[in-house]
């Protein structure tokens, strides 16, 4: 059996055309609407779902509210809000208040 040869990343990368066009079927690809795991987790969502977790005092208990409607969120569910500061600051504040024994 031969040895076969060894590449560094910094090798590869050497190796590629970095002004060569993005293929159509890449391009689509990269234009598509993330979902479910391909959503980029900020690091405030995550607090804001450890900050659930712990005010729920369950993992479960706190992905399902996460993925319920919710009316002091308008209705929107809390998951859906994480992609932007302002939503994860509105269900921050709702996780607070639910905390503090306020569920309107």
């Amino acid at each position: 059996m031969t040895d076969r040869k060894r590449y560094s990343l910094s090798d590869l990368v050497a190796q590629c055309d970095l002004s060569a066009p993005m293929p159509e079927a890449f391009r689509q690809w990269d234009q598509m609407v993330k979902v479910g795991l391909e959503q980029e987790i900020t690091q405030q969502a995550a607090d804001v779902i450890l900050q659930g977790i712990r005010v729920f005092e369950s993992p479960e208990l706190a992905f399902k509210w996460l993925q319920s409607p919710v009316p002091a969120l308008d209705g929107e569910k809390p998951f859906d809000l994480l992609g932007t500061d302002e939503g994860c600051a509105s269900v921050a504040s709702a996780i607070q208040k639910i905390a503090w024994g306020d569920f309107s």
